[in-house]
């Protein structure tokens, strides 16, 4: 499911696992990814569904029992792919574990995925990452411990540093 996820802004990353580390509940996510697109809000309603009883085997399963640190239930997985896909949510919006503030919020930002171009976050920075052509001529700054400063053209490929964080990230500072 998460390779399905990372295909929106990582390009390269070859062909999807037919199956999940974690089996349940995540497994019934990958039919969502390939339905037709009328059929995902079903498929996603059902996912919602049976999201609690299937993560029994997951440690967070049961927490409200334990201790003081409960925070709640959220099928975080279900707000990406729904936004992702772009799943019209109306039949599931009340679902119990449903963040549908967090898919609400993405919508409102409409930051746009990697494979469409160079993202622009909501906060307006023009970003990129190692192996993509730069999009844009100028001063460009790694995002990693200690950061760096390189000069890049339109269309040069933005390097690799080695991130600690395992993806260099690239932020335009020619503003």
């Amino acid at each position: 499911m998460l390779e399905r996820l990372f295909a929106f802004y990582v390009d390269g990353r070859g062909a999807p696992p037919d199956e999940c580390t974690r089996h349940l509940p995540y497994f019934k996510t990958l039919k969502i990814f390939v339905a037709p697109k009328e059929k995902r809000p079903e498929l996603m309603a059902g996912y919602l569904d049976d999201w609690y009883h299937a993560s029994r085997r997951e440690p967070y399963h049961d927490s409200h029992t334990r201790g003081t640190s409960f925070m709640g239930y959220w099928a975080w997985e279900a707000a990406a792919i729904t936004y992702l896909l772009d799943i019209d949510d109306r039949s599931f919006r009340d679902a119990q574990f449903y963040p549908k503030d967090l898919v609400d919020f993405a919508r409102s930002i409409q930051a746009e995925p990697a494979h469409s171009g160079a993202p622009v976050q909501p906060d307006g920075e023009l970003r990129a990452t190692a192996g993509q052509p730069c999009p844009k001529t100028g001063r460009w700054e790694a995002l990693d411990i200690p950061p760096q400063v390189k000069s890049y053209q339109q269309g040069e490929l933005m390097l690799n540093l080695g991130s600690a964080y395992g993806l260099t990230v690239w932020r335009y500072m020619d503003v």
